[in-house]
């Protein structure tokens, strides 16, 4: 008996134990890895089956697998159509080449690739199916996630958004502010909650953080301009110049006006009050003039560029809408010709 425990404690009998297990581990390893590309393709070809296909789709997907160029040199090809505005040729050659090429690094840059097409042509479901499928098998994809919740913004799912969110803030803490603008745009989609209480949280929330101004004072300005004016915060007259243009004369601050020099030279140009002879900047100082000359065919025009990638746009947006940033927006000025509406009746 004390034979039999000898042996086990031989020292040649725990190496065998020891190569018996790694071979069990290493053929579980090997299978288990054989099952889950397989799922990988199935659930590929599960997500290429739920779209129609198109009408030159079948002479494409013959021109990738027969053809002699490179994925890459395909996938370079793709791009080129995308950037010239053919997205339905771009997404043709991605779904062949995921058809073709089964190399996982490259089928989730294909994916990425196609989901982003998707969302720039405004195909915003098929473009969540994309990244839905990347994170399946990817689940700590940035690009892939920050996307996700775009398309989630778009759709008004904030709570499917913020839910993103949270996954890619593990990654990115950096998108703490992305964060908190989209609790603000919940809180503004919100139907549960009143007027006043949606500025009192946006107030909450600017006196906090000191972020998203733009869109605090719009919202404040547009449906609370006593409580905008209380809490008006006057190193953002600048940025907040083309809503304040826009405010009814009944609905404007005097005394605020009248203690910054900005708002004083803003709203003598547009004729409201006297309180400025001049102004430094060229468009203000021409309305000023014209308005001390009795001229009043004369207005300002707002344009908007984003602070982070110098894109214009002729309508506020509180994200940009090329790069995605937040709270980025920059309002100029330029003067243009007033024009008055006439209503005429034909009765």
């Amino acid at each position: 008996m004390n034979t039999f425990f000898i042996e086990f404690r031989d020292p040649l009998f725990g190496i065998i134990v020891f190569f018996l297990l790694l071979f069990i581990l290493s053929f579980l390893s090997y299978w288990w890895g054989r099952y889950k590309a397989a799922r990988e393709h199935r659930d590929l070809e599960s997500f290429l089956g739920k779209f129609e296909s198109l009408q030159d789709e079948a002479k494409i997907s013959e021109q990738v697998h027969n053809n002699s160029l490179s994925s890459e040199s395909w996938l370079m090809l793709a791009q080129c159509f995308e950037h010239q505005g053919n997205i339905e040729k771009s997404v043709e050659i991605y779904h062949a080449l995921l058809t073709k090429n089964r190399d996982k690094i490259f089928q989730k840059e294909t994916l990425l690739l196609l989901g982003k097409a998707y969302f720039k042509a405004g195909f915003l479901e098929r473009s969540r199916l994309a990244f839905t499928q990347i994170l399946q098998n990817n689940p700590r994809t940035p690009a892939a996630l920050h996307t996700l919740v775009l398309i989630y913004e778009q759709l008004q799912q904030y709570d499917k958004a913020l839910e993103i969110m949270e996954s890619l803030l593990e990654i990115a803490p950096d998108a703490a502010d992305e964060k908190l603008y989209l609790q603000c745009r919940s809180l503004l989609g919100d139907p549960t909650l009143g007027v006043d209480e949606k500025a009192a949280k946006l107030l909450e929330v600017y006196r906090t953080h000191g972020r998203l101004g733009y869109l605090v004072f719009d919202y404040l300005f547009t449906h609370r301009p006593a409580l905008g004016w209380k809490y008006f915060d006057q190193s953002l007259s600048h940025r907040l110049s083309d809503i304040l243009w826009r405010l009814d004369e009944g609905k404007l601050d005097l005394d605020i006006i009248a203690s910054n020099g900005y708002l004083r030279e803003l709203f003598s140009a547009r004729g409201s009050l006297s309180l400025a002879q001049n102004s430094p900047i060229f468009e203000l100082d021409t309305l000023i003039m014209l308005r001390q000359c009795g001229g009043s065919k004369a207005t300002l025009q707002f344009e908007y560029v984003c602070n982070e990638c110098k894109q214009l746009s002729f309508f506020p947006f509180h994200r940009c809408p090329n790069c995605h940033a937040i709270d980025s927006l920059i309002p100029t000025m330029s003067l243009i010709k007033e024009r008055f509406e006439e209503n005429n009746s034909f009765q």
